[in-house]
């Protein structure tokens, strides 16, 4: 039977190669659970204060039209009058914007 000769430290490279990739492989794992669970944590709070402003809004549309229904068109004829403003009949706009009118 022939011996076989076999170098030790080729055994010793190949199992440290081995070695430093398991570990490379086992830290990239573990580097992607971490992640992704703080991408999915913060995609959830990013949700819960997205329901949170929509709410607000909600409440804040409620609100503005309680205060338009309680100030009444009383104390909108009493501003305009205080600002020497006049109402508006058969005015022709100058601009294709509107935003300049002629009195006629």
């Amino acid at each position: 039977m022939p011996k076989h000769n076999t170098n030790t430290s080729t055994y010793t490279y190949t199992g440290v190669l081995n070695v430093f990739l398991l570990a490379a492989v086992i830290f990239l794992m573990m580097y992607f659970v971490v992640v992704s669970n703080v991408v999915t944590s913060s995609n959830y709070r990013i949700g819960l204060l997205n329901e949170e402003l929509s709410g607000l809004v909600g409440a804040n549309g409620l609100l503005t039209a309680q205060k338009l229904s309680i100030e009444g068109s009383s104390s909108i004829l009493n501003f305009a009058r205080g600002h020497q403003m006049v109402e508006a009949k058969f005015v022709t706009h100058i601009f294709e914007r509107g935003e300049v009118a002629a009195l006629r």
